[in-house]
């Protein structure tokens, strides 16, 4: 009896899988959010909720729940940064920390964008981080360390000059990378066919792909310090550009600097960071509801932060109160850094809606005795206690943590990223489908 069920189980699995390969060949909108361990959808969902009514709230991600991933580099340690996580989550290979779309060996690995374009797919990159930076770089071309920013933004300009663009659409930030005294890339590039725009608002007016946006000069600003929906409107314009090719394509959307504001211990700019990749997954979802034939797969490359809801025994965390705050850590620095001092209490109370003890007001004073680095530094650390302290959000590290990351996945071939998987099983999945 058992050999019969596994029989027909087997007989099951490959009618449905050769049902998937009669069909057309599904868009693909694979969306990471950098840094995004489950902590960081819980801080969110709890933000966006009523405490006093235990009303919670409804996000995006809900529906498209499937199970949780692995996310350890091939390297001396089970704790990964986003360029190995990248590395996995493109090409089904780890690598070390550092890599962009290479092998522990320095080899280049073919990634999902690239084999995509061998099989006459569209391909695109939406993130708010430079599009050189470790994710969407890891998707498109190949180099052994993630610092080299220069380096990375050549070799993608580099395959549009030589006719070889592993990309249809590229939007982000990045900007100073194209546009440096030794190569101004801006010039160049529209020489060879690619559109380049660096005004949101110009957005819009593109009608057709190929095209490079560059928004910033590095990251986008902060989703609490500018545009909520910056990637949201980014999203949109490229799921219209390819689209209109009618053809099938695969797109990279990156929540990047959920990331930023783990490093930074940053409540307030982390949840509108989710906000913001919230919102583009809003509008994803809304093309998949008009083209069915769409797979939606997302995930985080590795959480950030060691973020917790509650601290120092306290069975509280005060979602208002992260709603209050007004500003990123970051704003609130360099603003500060430009003022008197004594300023500076009525400010950072001004800016986070809440009356400033005396302790933070020490945490202050401490800072403003030091000069240069030190200062800065300080200053930091006074506001990440302060804004921890006001909320109830605890951070055990500012870097990476090794904990499990969700999987979310909806449409055409969604039943392959359930369960329990490694990171490297996502990339493998994605890549058969574009084979």
């Amino acid at each position: 009896m058992k050999l019969k069920a596994l029989v027909a189980g087997i007989g099951l699995a490959f009618a449905s899988s050769m049902v998937h390969a009669e069909e057309q060949k599904p868009n693909i909108i694979y969306i990471i959010g950098d840094g995004m361990g489950f902590e960081f959808i819980t801080a969110y969902r709890y933000a966006m909720s009523d405490l006093d009514s235990k009303t919670i709230a409804k996000t995006e991600f809900d529906a498209m729940l499937k199970g949780a991933a692995t996310t350890y580099p091939d390297d001396d340690t089970w704790v990964t940064d986003s360029a190995a996580g990248a590395t996995a989550l493109a090409t089904g290979v780890k690598s070390y920390n550092g890599a962009i779309g290479v092998d522990a060996d320095k080899y280049p690995l073919q990634t999902m964008m690239e084999l995509a374009r061998e099989s006459g797919w569209s391909t695109g990159s939406v993130s708010t981080s430079q599009v050189n930076h470790a994710t969407p770089a890891s998707f498109f071309t190949h180099h052994p360390s993630r610092y080299e920013y220069n380096q990375i933004a050549d070799k993608i300009a580099t395959q549009v000059v030589e006719g070889e663009a592993s990309f249809d659409v590229m939007l982000g930030g990045g900007q100073s990378y194209f546009d440096r005294d030794d190569k101004n890339w801006l010039d160049i590039l529209p020489e060879h066919g690619m559109q380049i725009v660096t005004d949101m608002e110009q957005l819009e007016s593109v009608d057709t792909a190929p095209v490079m946006g560059l928004f910033a000069e590095k990251g986008l600003p902060y989703a609490i310090d500018g545009d909520v929906d910056a990637l949201a409107n980014m999203t949109r314009t490229a799921l219209r550009l390819l689209d209109k090719k009618q053809q099938p394509f695969a797109l990279m959307i990156e929540g990047s600097e959920i990331d930023w504001c783990g490093h930074a211990n940053d409540i307030a700019c982390a949840v509108h960071e989710m906000d913001g990749l919230n919102r583009a997954l809003q509008v994803v979802r809304e093309y998949r509801e008009n083209n069915p034939n769409t797979l939606i797969v997302m995930t985080a490359d590795h959480s950030t932060g060691g973020l917790t809801i509650g601290r120092d025994g306290e069975y509280a965390w005060y979602s208002d109160r992260v709603m209050q705050i007004e500003s990123s850590i970051a704003h609130m620095s360099e603003e500060m850094l430009s003022m008197d001092s004594d300023n500076w209490p009525e400010y950072v109370a001004d800016k986070v809606n809440f009356e400033l003890t005396q302790d933070y007001i020490d945490e202050l004073a401490v800072a403003a005795e030091e000069e240069g680095e030190a200062r800065e530094d300080s200053l930091h650390q006074a506001l990440v206690y302060i804004t921890a302290d006001i909320t109830g959000t605890g951070w055990t590290t500012s870097g990476h943590t090794g904990v499990d990351v969700p999987v979310f996945a909806a449409g055409p071939y969604s039943e392959n990223f359930g369960g329990y998987m490694d990171n490297t099983d996502i990339g493998k999945a994605l890549i058969e489908i574009v084979r």
